[in-house]
């Protein structure tokens, strides 16, 4: 199971700021032209699509 934090800045549509810092599972990845676009699921069970890779951080730290 692949993991990685989340932080977005994009407040458009629905608002996912308050899962900054979070860390998220990856369920799928798919890759559109130069970008990956994932489905992540958080640790409340909600699951949100489309999210870029420049809004999650693989290389991160456990806390």
């Amino acid at each position: 199971m692949e993991k990685a934090r989340f932080c977005t800045k994009i407040v458009g549509g629905e608002d996912l700021t308050k899962y900054n810092n979070q860390i998220v599972e990856i369920i799928d990845s798919k890759t559109i032209r130069w970008d990956t676009r994932y489905t992540i699921k958080f640790k409340d069970g909600k699951i949100a699509k489309n999210i870029m890779s420049c809004e999650l951080d693989f290389d991160y730290w456990y806390e």
